[in-house]
């Protein structure tokens, strides 16, 4: 096997890992920081603190990533395209290396502080996605490879979805092993991000052939936003994509602060209830929406599901039992699941060719940025009523079925 081969294969290794570990960075902290930030046991928050206050708190942790993220993403991306994607991806993932660090660290001393600091600094490590994909383009032969490697990419970003949530209950539990609490899996993902600093340094060979020439500019990224909101065919689109990802967002944040107070569960429970979440996710992106697309205008497919999800997401709260509570809550992640490849697919066949790469980007920002609000509002909310976020969901996704009834699209 020649040289460039073996170092094509290191270098598809090094970004799918580093795939993987980003969404275990996003996704491992759910099962472990609702019970540090609401159990006054914990030692995190003082027992004299407020619900209100310590769920305003949550919230604001939940939401420094997503907005770290949707600040950096561009800038990062306008980096490596000036200065090479090796060198864009060894300072994300140092930094989400030093994020996970701190993370242990804070956690350890009770720090509220350090934690903070240690989850603004994974969201900036975690803007690298734009610079995987490019990675991943540059490295692809023809078109049809690249679509592999991004469905690569995609099902090693949807298998730590789930296990990340998993990893986080079980190796934060005390019960399971006395080696086992909350810092334990910060601690792994430290090690994890360390290995891969090292994959990037000495696997990943840069696939930046001809770098930009024009200036490096930091507000490129905002740039790009503007043009492509100016494309009269996706204006609707975006804005029914935004109701959908809020109704969404504000009710996985928070499953984890809901369960915790109504049903006081260990973190190794809530860590198997996001997996739970994860497999009814695939099921609806996976199996529904292939049994449907085919068979029924993918309008309808998609007013029906948010109309169905606005209706039946304000019933979670009300099962006394968990059981009850499971499957109502499972009934709309599979709703959602079918929802989202049916706005990404519609957002990407309305975008001209030439403002493909921008627009899907902005799609990624707009994730980041309705994580950002359902965090902060969930978080201010939650106190008043658990009912709230749940109200706000249904609100939202009957709002992007009224966009969709209005918007002359396809």
């Amino acid at each position: 096997m020649d040289k460039e081969v073996v170092k094509q294969k290191t270098s598809l290794l090094s970004i799918f890992f580093t795939f993987a570990v980003d969404n275990l960075g996003a996704t491992i902290v759910f099962p472990i920081f609702a019970p540090l930030f609401l159990e006054p046991s914990r030692g995190l928050i003082g027992v004299d603190a407020s619900l209100a206050y310590k769920t305003t708190m949550l919230g604001f942790f939940l939401g420094i990533f997503p907005f770290m993220q949707f600040i950096f993403a561009p800038i990062m991306g306008e980096y490596a395209d000036h200065h090479g994607r090796k060198k864009a991806l060894l300072l994300t993932t140092f930094l989400t290396f030093v994020g996970y660090a701190l993370s242990a660290l804070g956690i350890h001393h009770h720090s509220l502080f350090i934690i903070f600091l240690a989850r603004l600094i994974m969201g900036v490590g975690a803007g690298n996605l734009s610079i995987c994909l490019s990675s991943l383009s540059d490295l692809s032969p023809s078109p049809k490879k690249k679509v592999r490697y991004y469905s690569y990419g995609s099902a090693v970003a949807g298998l730590t979805f789930i296990l990340g949530p998993f990893l986080g209950g079980k190796l934060s539990d005390p019960s399971i092993s006395p080696l086992f609490d909350s810092s334990f899996p910060m601690f792994i993902g430290a090690i994890l991000g360390l290995v891969n600093v090292l994959f990037i340094l000495f696997a990943f060979g840069e696939t930046l052939e001809n770098p930009s020439k024009t200036p490096f500019d930091f507000i490129k990224g905002i740039r790009n936003i503007q043009l492509a909101l100016k494309t009269d065919s996706i204006k609707s689109l975006y804005l029914i994509y935004f109701f959908y990802l809020f109704s969404w967002n504000i009710i996985f944040l928070f499953v984890p602060a809901f369960v915790v107070e109504n049903f006081h569960l260990s973190n190794s429970k809530i860590g198997d209830i996001c997996a739970l979440l994860g497999v009814c996710w695939i099921f609806g992106t996976g199996v529904l929406h292939r049994l449907f697309y085919h068979t029924v205008n993918p309008k309808w497919i998609l007013l029906t599901s948010f109309i169905a999800f606005g209706m039946l997401v304000v019933f979670i709260p009300y099962p006394d039992s968990l059981k009850g509570f499971l499957l109502v809550l499972g009934g709309c992640t599979i709703i959602s699941g079918l929802i989202w490849p049916l706005c990404t697919s519609a957002i990407s066949n309305a975008a001209p060719t030439n403002i493909q790469g921008k627009v899907l980007g902005l799609s990624q920002s707009m994730l980041s940025l309705t994580m950002l609000f359902s965090s902060v509002l969930g978080g201010l909310f939650l106190h008043a009523h658990s009912m709230i976020p749940f109200v706000f969901s249904s609100i939202s996704a009957l709002v992007a079925a009224a966009v969709l009834l209005q918007a002359k699209v396809k």
